[in-house]
Formats: C-alpha cells, structure tokens, sequence
C-alpha cells in the first residue's frame, strides 16, 4: 500500500533533455521546459559534449535557471578497455567540467547503466575506478555526487556496488536508479521477473514495493536522497496492447506517478526523453533508434524540427505538475486489482482526489461519491480538460476531481481496497467516446455502455432481459443452440441492434458451471478485440443471471452490421467458378479476408469459430472491411504468440469453402501477411479437415434415416 501523509516537493517532478544540432531546438526546449511548469532537468554529457551543441543546451538551460542534474559517462569504447590512457582522459575530462560548470550545477551524476555493458561499456569493476577518480577530483570542490544509475530493479546489483563504494569511502550523496515497469505493462502491476512468475503473487514485487526496497538499500549504505533518472514507455511496445498506444502512454505516465510520488521513497522522478519518436513526450519524427538506448545516452534530438509533435503525455505531465506540486497525500489506497483512490490537499487550498481502476476495470461513481458530490466537483480528465458529462464511472483512465472543501467518501481505505474494479470478471473497453456502467438488479447483473447524451440507468433498465423478450422482432437470424435475432433500439427508434440469448444444452449444462456465461465472454471478447484494433460489433449490453450465471439463460447485446454480404456466401460464390461478388474482385476479397485474419492472429486472438457466415463484409470508399461476429468462443492470449499450428486451425474452417486453387490463392495472401510462406505440409491437414466434414454430414445423413425408420 502506498502511505498518506506525504508531500510531494515543488521539484518532485523532472525530465531529461538532449540537444540538436539546430539552435532553434533549444528554444524549443526551453519554451516547453515552461509550459511543463518544471525546475529540474537531467542531461548525459561526455567528451565530444565541450564545445559541441550540448554544451551550447547546457548553457541554455543554465542561464534560465533550471536545476541542472549533469550525468557524465566517458565515451563506449573507454568504458569497455578503462585502460590508464582512458582513466587520465576522464580525470582530464572531470576537471574541465568541475572548472567551467562546477558551481552551477545542482549535482553530477556519474556513469550510466554500469549493470548494462553492451550499453555502457562498463563492467562493475571499473565502473568502480571511474568512481574513485570522479570522487577524488569533484567531491573536495564541494561537488554533489550521484550514482550509480543501476538500470530496472537489480537490488543485488546495487548492494554489490553501494558497498564498494563505502569501501573506497566514497559512498554517493544521491542514490540513483531506474525503476523500469514496462515490461509488466501496466505501472501497478507485479513483476514477473523479479523471481519467475511462480513467485509473482507471492513476492508481490510492485513499483510501490521497489522504490521502498532501493530506498532501503541507499539507507544502508548511508544514502538518504533515493531519485529514478529516467522512465517511459515506448509507444513502440504500446502499439503491442492498444490501438492508442499515446493516450496508454499518458494514462501510464500518471499512473506511475502518483504511485512513485506517493510511495514515500523518492525524492525525485526525472522523466524521459523530453523529445524522441519512440519514447518521448514529443515526438520529432525520425525513424530508427539510437544504436545506445536512450536510457543509457540520450544523446541528441535526431529529427527535424518542422517534424516536431507534442504528444498528450505532455500534456498530461503538465497537469500532474500543476496539480500535485506541493500537495500533501492524506489517504492513499493502491488495490491489487481494484480500485486505485487518492486524495490530496493541494498547494492552493482545495482537495485533490485522482481515481483509476488498472487496465480493464470500472467502479460505479456512485459507490464512492453521492451524485450530489459528483455534480458539485470539477473534474478534469488525464489531460487537465473540464469534462462537461457527469461522472457515471471510473476507470483505466485517470479522473481528477477537485472539491472546494474536503469531501467524505461513502466508504473508509479499508472498504475501498476491496471494492472490484473488474465485478464477476468483467473486462471493460476504452473507447474515448463511450462510458461504461457495471449493473445488478433483481436477479440481473451485467454491464452497460453508455454514449454521449444517453441517461444510463434508462438505458440499462430498457436492455434488461425482460424488455428485450418482449420488444418486437425485426428480423431472427439464428434460432438453434442459441437464438439471435434484432430488434429496434429501445432509446433510438432510427437504430437497430442485435441481441443473443444464450442457451447451455447437454453436457454444457455441466460444463459451463465451471465458466464465466457466454454473454460475458462475447462482452469481454469483443472489448478485447476492439481493443487491438480487430473489427467486431460494438458492445452494448450483456446480462446474466446472479445464481448459475454459466448455465442457464444469458443476453448479449451488440451493435447491428449493416453488412453487404457474408465471407461465407462471397466465398461459395468463388467455389462455384465466379471470379467477383457483389462488384468486387475475387482477389481484392480473398486478399481482405485473410489479411483481417492474420492480423487477428498478430494480436493474439484465436476464433475457434473461423467460418465465413462469422465474418461480415462491409464496403467504404471502395474499400473491403471486414468484422468478426459469434466471439463467445474466441482464446485471447495476454503475451502468448498465437502458433503456426493454432493460425492453421482456425483458417480451415475459414477457407472450407474455397476449391483448391482459390485455398492456395487465400493461404498465400495469408503468409504474405504473416511474413512466411505457405507450406505444402499444410495441405495435408486441409485435406483432412475437408474429409472429416463429409463423413460428418454423411454419418448425420445415416443417423436421420435410421431415426426416420424407427419412427
């Protein structure tokens, strides 16, 4: 758990900068370093940095009164053979920026990421040495040291080097360290790979629980100041989870924030990069990545500055800054997988309170808040803009609310760390437009997505299953195992939606005991989906029963495809010889199905229910779109790569209806996608599934004319 009772310093917040060869950069850099609301900068500097354009960004930023965290590393190839030769050019190296910036600097750091040779150069030994001489060159000027910059959480790594560094009797005035999440995604997460994910839940190893752990360890060695050089996300990994990978950056950001603010460890978060493509709060347009990541030497800024693009997650830092500089936690809960709830008195006399559930999540507003509370607050969305719309929940998007007088929550810490930001197993999407509403009446319990302008409690009571049995039937589509049929929208009589009842039959009345309902599952799946960028129905509704929700009767509610055809019908039409449908090429169609398809395998998602009546066509400029429906069934893989065998699988039912050479034609286009090509041992498998198909419908045939005779 975080802890109240912390206040957050005016120069809590920092972030590092690189120069370019452009002298308007620099202004650039200045103008934003103001709008940020920011002291503290952290910058890399070697060598070839004297008389360069980063000496000129150093001076800059000097004579604009930022605070200056000066981190110097020797070039890599010094580093990697710190042979005499190379120790005298760093002591020389030492002197020259202790004579010219000594003074004016708030600290120098020394090296960066020694634990990262191929990054560094550096091995632990003679990071060491570079120590000793920084130490017995800049330390008798009165010169504030840090170190030694240990990249992720490697405490063993850190013990190993603060205790030689006593040793030599020069242990650093600041403990430096990067405290990494991104590979656990998801700044509130467990780290998997501290001990192997069997001790992920048993070590319970978070962001909170790291900075606390380093935190210690600098104590140990007699260090008090504890500060986190860099952290960011890649928009390049974030593209790997969402299709909005910089608002994931920007929520993120916030996130792991309040977290590292709250924490009670830190004394400083240096943010970073300023400005990169891949990782930066701004983007400056270039392509590629520096051959010695950032972390380690944020060298220089590479794009052009016509390209330039300032990201939401500036924007979102900005509004961190404004709002929790100088403001004091007074009650803090951090769930494992709930709710996540911080309140604040701010530097201007009002209460801050900043909510979020992790990815997936959403709480009812109003079990936290009366709507009187809700109404009377200003809320503010990640970014710093007022939200006109009433709060109906909250979720993996912070929201902050600030309250004029303090506010009195329905619920104390302790009933709030339990409250389920994911009821029932529940998985909510992130549409910017939608808002979503957990919902339990009577025997019902379900979820509801809200649009702009809707009221959603008249919304969710219109799509209970009571109402949606007795509104007329517009069309039946499927009436067999489950029904599905369409109706007219209940709240917009121009609108149809779709809905399906969910029948377990048979063994599935055992089986499904043991399973979310399948309305739960289409909901989820469908979020998912949309979450990665796969075309399916927008979600609507789903409802279930609050007893043996798995096995007897549930409701999903969809969107309606307004669809041009079916895969299914284009494909018996290319079977039988045709070489168009409906005005478009057998080819542009086939190219389209199985680009969808290997693009939902990219993303980790298995059908299981491929057919060609499961995915509809829809046509835009010209253009083939295709949606996948009937999800309930589909596997969705969190970081497990969909295999070649599990891809094929799942084509064959989609391409049963194709002849030979029209399956060849979409199995090429699929490996074309995939990156690979299509291998003739495939055919086999094809084949046997063609086979096991008719003596299926031949074995079905045989049955029903024996039941006949008996009858």
């Amino acid at each position: 758990m975080v802890q109240p009772g912390v206040t957050i310093d005016n120069d809590f917040f920092g972030i590092n900068i690189a120069p370019s060869a452009d002298p308007q950069v620099d202004d650039f850099i200045i103008e934003q370093l103001q709008a940020l609301g920011l002291q503290h900068v952290r910058m890399n500097f070697t060598y070839d940095s004297l008389g360069g354009y980063a000496e000129r960004l150093l001076k800059r930023v000097i004579a604009a009164d930022f605070k200056v965290l000066l981190d110097l590393i020797p070039p890599f190839q010094d580093a990697k053979k710190f042979t005499a030769s190379a120790q005298q050019r760093w002591a020389d190296f030492l002197n020259t920026i202790a004579e010219k910036y000594g003074d004016k600097l708030t600290a120098i750091e020394i090296g960066s990421t020694p634990n990262r040779g191929r990054w560094s150069g550096f091995e632990p030994a003679d990071y060491l040495i570079a120590w000793r001489i920084s130490n017995e060159t800049l330390k008798p000027l009165g010169i504030i040291l840090a170190g030694p910059n240990v990249s992720d959480f490697e405490p063993l790594c850190s013990i190993q080097l603060l205790s030689e560094m006593q040793l030599q009797g020069h242990a650093p005035d600041i403990y430096t360290n990067n405290l990494f999440v991104e590979r656990v995604i998801q700044p509130e997460a467990y780290d998997h790979r501290v001990l192997g994910k069997a001790m992920t839940y048993m070590m319970r190893i978070n962001l909170v629980k790291k900075s606390r752990i380093m935190a210690a360890i600098g104590r140990d060695y007699g260090v008090d100041k504890t500060i986190c050089t860099y952290k960011c996300w890649s928009s390049k990994r974030l593209r790997r989870w969402s299709v909005k990978p910089e608002r994931k950056k920007s929520d993120y950001l916030i996130r792991y924030l309040v977290l590292a603010a709250t924490a009670g460890a830190l004394s400083k978060v240096y943010w970073g990069p300023l400005i990169c493509s891949r990782d930066g709060l701004i983007s400056d347009g270039s392509t590629g990545y520096p051959v010695i990541d950032n972390v380690t030497f944020y060298k220089q800024v590479r794009g052009d500055f016509a390209n330039f693009e300032i990201r939401e997650a500036f924007y979102a830092y900005a509004n961190l800054i404004k709002l929790l500089s100088g403001a004091s936690c007074i009650q803090a809960v951090n769930a494992d997988k709930g709710l996540h709830h911080f309140i604040f008195n701010t530097a201007d006399q009002k209460q801050l309170h900043i909510v979020w559930t992790q990815d997936r999540g959403c709480v009812d507003a109003e079990q936290l808040y009366s709507r009187q509370q809700l109404d009377s607050g200003h809320v503010l969305d990640a970014l710093g803009e007022a939200q006109p719309q009433s709060v109906l929940s909250f979720g993996e998007r912070p929201t902050f609310i600030v309250f004029e007088q303090p506010e009195t929550l329905k619920h104390n810490v302790q009933q709030l760390a339990y409250i389920a930001a994911q009821p029932h197993g529940v998985a909510f999407g992130m549409m910017e437009e939608i808002r979503y509403l957990p919902w339990t009446e009577g025997k019902w319990r379900g979820a509801v997505a809200v649009k702009p302008g809707e009221e959603a409690k008249t919304k969710a009571q219109t799509l209970l299953p009571g109402s949606l049995l007795t509104a007329p039937q517009l069309s039946v589509h499927r009436d067999q195992r489950n029904k599905v049929w369409s109706i007219q929208h209940p709240l917009d009589p121009t609108d149809t939606i779709v809905v399906k009842e969910n029948r377990a039959r048979g063994i599935k009345k055992f089986t499904y005991r043991f399973k979310a309902s399948k309305g739960q599952r289409h909901w989820n799946n469908a979020w998912e989906m949309l979450r990665r960028g796969v075309k399916s129905p927008t979600p609507i509704a789903y409802f279930e029963q609050t007893e043996n929700a798995g096995i007897t009767h549930n409701y999903y509610v969809c969107e309606y495809v307004d669809a041009a055809f079916s895969v299914r019908d284009a494909f018996t039409a290319f079977g039988e010889g045709h070489d168009s449908y409906q005005g478009f090429s057998k080819e542009s169609i086939i190219k389209a199905v199985a680009d969808y398809s290997c693009n939902m395998h990219d993303e980790k998602i298995i059908h299981h229910d491929l057919t060609g009546g499961n995915l509809l066509v829809t046509t835009e400029n010209n253009d083939i779109n295709i949606t996948a429906i009937d999800i309930g069934r589909a596997t969705i893989y969190m970081t497990k790569r969909v295999s070649e065998r599990e891809r094929l699988l799942d084509l064959m039912r989609c391409c049963y209806k194709l002849n030979w050479p029209n399956r060849e034609l979409f199995m090429d286009y699929y490996f074309e996608a995939y990156g690979g090509k299509f291998a003739q041992r495939w055919k086999t498998s094809l084949s046997y599934y063609d086979w096991k198909l008719r003596a299926k419908k031949k074995l079905k045939r045989i049955l029903k004319g024996k039941w006949k005779n008996l009858k």
